[in-house]
């Protein structure tokens, strides 16, 4: 249990790790006057924005230190309805092994992360912080964005390679799972896939739906 334990930690270091370094890449690269200045020189005067610019980095450490809480906030809501789905199932699988799944999963997001920011240096023209909003090989980028209501942006965004490499990758670490608790009763690729996709896509969907309600009421 101990061992198990150490190993879960120290994946989580290393994936928040990762983490800080692709936040302090796009950072470094990107968070410059100019695309301040860029960005709301239509709205606010040039001394406002050095202003603003200042500001936004005299407390850049906050977004460092939300970012443990938000990748740790992620695993365990989708380790969370991992658990709910495999609850309603006659498989016996401790709620420690699916947060363990979930963490080595996550590791996607960094190469979502990772293709984001290659983009960002050699292939898209970066102007303004709305510039830094997107997501790589997702169905809203090839779409015109300003035709595309406010509240379709993240679901559409969404919708992309990674996220379903998200779920293939989630059902093939679970059938391992499964099939190491249920010895008697193997189970198939596929029936994993159906239940991810019926757990984790049900607390994704209510995800999505929480998004679209508070975007909903901004706008």
């Amino acid at each position: 249990m101990s061992n198990l334990f150490n190993n879960k930690f120290k994946l989580l270091l290393v994936l928040i790790a990762l983490y800080f370094l692709l936040h302090f890449a796009l950072i470094y690269l990107f968070d410059t006057v100019d695309i301040y200045i860029q960005t709301f020189q239509n709205q606010l005067s040039i001394n406002r924005i050095e202003k603003l610019f200042k500001l936004s980095n005299k407390h850049q450490w906050l977004s460092y230190s939300f970012l443990p809480i938000i990748v740790f906030s992620r695993i365990i809501y989708s380790s969370l309805f991992l658990y709910i789905g495999v609850f309603f199932t006659e498989l016996k699988i401790k709620f420690a092994q699916l947060f363990k799944i979930a963490l080595i999963a996550d590791f996607v997001y960094v190469l979502a992360g990772l293709a984001k920011l290659v983009v960002l240096i050699f292939f898209k023209q970066v102007n303004t912080l709305e510039d830094l909003q997107f997501q790589p090989l997702s169905i809203m980028e090839l779409l015109n964005e300003k035709t595309v209501d406010p509240l379709f942006v993240y679901p559409l965004s969404l919708l992309n390679v990674f996220e379903l490499a998200y779920f293939l990758v989630l059902a093939w670490l679970l059938v391992g799972i499964i099939n190491e608790a249920n010895k008697e009763h193997p189970v198939k690729y596929g029936k994993s896939l159906q239940l991810v996709t019926a757990s984790y896509g049900s607390g994704l969907l209510l995800w999505v739906l929480v998004v679209m309600f508070i975007t909903l009421n901004l706008n």
